[in-house]
């Protein structure tokens, strides 16, 4: 009678054992698992916001090539055209680089460009959305007068008489006499970047992005005088 007594007894204690067991392993999962839960989230968060620096990053600066001037030289003031097309301006530096077609890294909102090993100081002056005229655009053109549109580039070509190399353009220095040498041959309303402050023959770039070449015959002038000067040169 004492061992089945006995025996009755201990079943209700391991019984009791084992739901306190089953109880304590609950307790331990519940934690564990939130804490998982927790991992998980801010694993993915993290990954989220690995990815967006990457991409920020990617936005922030970009490779190309500089397709005009060649060479390029790096120096203040000097405007320079990417492969896409983007019209930049060298500010702040003197690098004297003569490099032909480089390839270069920009990073527009730092204003820095790097180019053969070296920092240059630039800014954007136009960006690369703009599609240069096709000949059959030009060839419509050519049929009409139209008002010339408005232009940020630094002169804009006023009036050109397509049986002389000579036209006038216009720029916050009064009115230019200009002479083209080749390259893009621009039209009415076509602006115009480069160092345009003195005499003499300069590169330029055209607000499409085409390269060209002229003689800055006169500059400062009043409106009737560069007239003048146009008859006189394309009679």
């Amino acid at each position: 009678m004492v061992g089945p007594g006995r025996s009755q007894s201990a079943e209700p204690s391991r019984s009791f054992a084992l739901n306190s067991s089953a109880s304590n392993h609950e307790n331990y999962d519940q934690p564990m698992k939130r804490a998982g839960g927790e991992i998980v989230k801010w694993t993915w968060l993290f990954s989220l916001m690995m990815l967006t620096c990457a991409d920020a990053q990617a936005q922030a600066c970009l490779k190309t090539s500089v397709m005009a001037p060649s060479p390029l030289m790096g120096n203040h003031g000097e405007i320079f055209r990417t492969a896409e097309g983007a019209i930049y301006e060298v500010v702040g530096s003197y690098e004297y680089l003569y490099a032909y077609y480089p390839e270069v890294t920009i990073c527009p909102a730092r204003g820095k460009m790097l180019v053969e090993g070296k920092t240059v100081g630039v800014q954007a002056v136009q960006p690369a959305s703009r599609r240069a005229p096709l000949p059959t655009d030009k060839k419509k053109a050519e049929g009409r007068q139209e008002k010339p549109q408005a232009s940020a580039a630094p002169i804009t070509v006023l009036l050109r008489v397509r049986s002389c190399d000579y036209f006038i353009a216009d720029g916050p220095q009064g009115y230019y006499l200009l002479e083209w040498y080749g390259g893009h041959d621009p039209d009415r309303g076509d602006g115009i970047y480069g160092q345009l402050g003195t005499y003499g023959f300069k590169d330029v770039l055209y607000d499409g992005g085409q390269e060209g070449r002229l003689y800055i015959d006169d500059y400062m002038l009043s409106k009737d005088r560069a007239l003048e000067k146009l008859r006189e040169k394309c009679r």
